[in-house]
């Protein structure tokens, strides 16, 4: 008899399936590298709530609800178990410890969860990056193919003389756009105005930007950055050796952001070129890539371009100083004017004082 026992068991044992506890060193990971390197402060209760609807999207009948110090936990419509907040908020390593008691207690009362052990903080990172803002994101080792021509930006940059004003069009700012646009500018010494039209321009490469502003400006910050609390703040001036110190207009518009909105704006507060357009679009942060220990990434947002007084840019963007498109209470509103004559029409005009 006992015999027998054992051979039911042993033919039963490749279909019992057992689940992993989740891997608490990539959560404390996680959690550290967002608490520690995102550019503003995060409600704790509210972020780890956000990260753990995954859970839902998993199993259908599953669901966390958040009371003022505890959460509840549903399956199918029936609270089956409370889990108290940390008595001590602050506590990182505490929340850390809540969040991996949730995980334990998901994948002991649903199947679905239990199957994707694995992935939960995968899943977690993924939906609460996504809700902290639009420019973070995480890339599990489970789905993400690096892909080796994302930066490979084209020359998108062209260069016309308008009634002897100089008209530069930038469409990213790329490894080539300094040397297109100091050739140009070299190549018409004798010109009565430079237009750079930024329109469209959705940044690129910082550093391209930054060089850009050393054709314009001498000694002069263009833009600083810095992370949470004020922290590592760091200055960003042009060089010496401006090339050129004549008229300058930037026409920007809804879609011109990132690198581009920190070089016009930086240009317009040290008075050296005036702005034409509508508002800029407002992406004014940067992302940092973390590699975590499963083999994931973090590209998380850990600080935020200031304009040389100390403005924000980020979902605020630029205000030109010639606005082309207004509402009904005279605020100067995000339009797309890429091919719009008037705005080049008006940046002459600005050009020759005639505005």
């Amino acid at each position: 008899m006992p015999r027998l026992i054992l051979l039911i068991f042993l033919l039963l044992a490749p279909y019992t399936q057992t689940h992993a506890a989740v891997n608490e060193n990539i959560i404390r990971e996680i959690l550290s590298t967002i608490d520690n390197q995102y550019y503003q402060e995060i409600n704790r209760p509210e972020a780890v709530l956000t990260g753990l609807s995954a859970l839902s999207d998993i199993d259908s009948s599953f669901h966390i609800t958040k009371g003022t110090e505890r959460f509840y936990i549903y399956h199918h419509n029936t609270v089956v178990r409370v889990i108290p907040f940390p008595e001590n908020d602050e506590s990182l390593s505490a929340w850390q410890e809540t969040l991996i008691k949730v995980f334990q207690a998901a994948i002991e009362i649903s199947e679905p969860i239990a199957i994707k052990d694995f992935e939960l903080p995968d899943l977690f990172t993924r939906k609460l990056l996504t809700e902290l803002d639009e420019y973070s994101h995480y890339y599990s080792p489970y789905d993400y193919v690096e892909n080796e021509r994302s930066n490979a930006f084209h020359t998108l940059f062209s260069a016309r003389l308008i009634d002897n004003v100089l008209y530069l069009r930038v469409r990213i700012f790329n490894k080539q756009t300094a040397a297109n646009i100091e050739k140009s500018l070299r190549d018409h010494p004798e010109i009565s105005g430079v237009i750079l039209d930024l329109r469209g321009n959705s940044g690129g490469i910082l550093n391209a930007a930054l060089k850009t502003a050393n054709f314009f400006t001498d000694n002069e910050i263009i833009t600083y950055t810095a992370e949470k609390d004020n922290r590592n703040i760091h200055y960003y001036t042009s060089e010496e050796g401006e090339l050129y110190n004549g008229p300058l207009v930037i026409l920007i518009d809804g879609q011109t952001a990132s690198a581009a909105e920190v070089l016009a704006a930086g240009l317009q507060e040290q008075s050296r070129a005036k702005l034409i357009g509508t508002r800029s679009f407002g992406k004014g942060t940067i992302q940092k890539v973390t590699h975590i220990g499963n083999g994931g990434k973090l590209a998380l947002t850990t600080a935020q371009f200031f304009t040389p007084s100390g403005k924000k840019i980020h979902r605020r963007g630029v205000i030109p100083d010639f606005c082309t498109v207004s509402d009904e209470q005279n605020i100067c509103r995000k339009a797309e004017r890429l091919d719009n004559d008037e705005d080049l029409n008006t940046a002459i005009k600005v050009i020759k004082n005639e505005l």
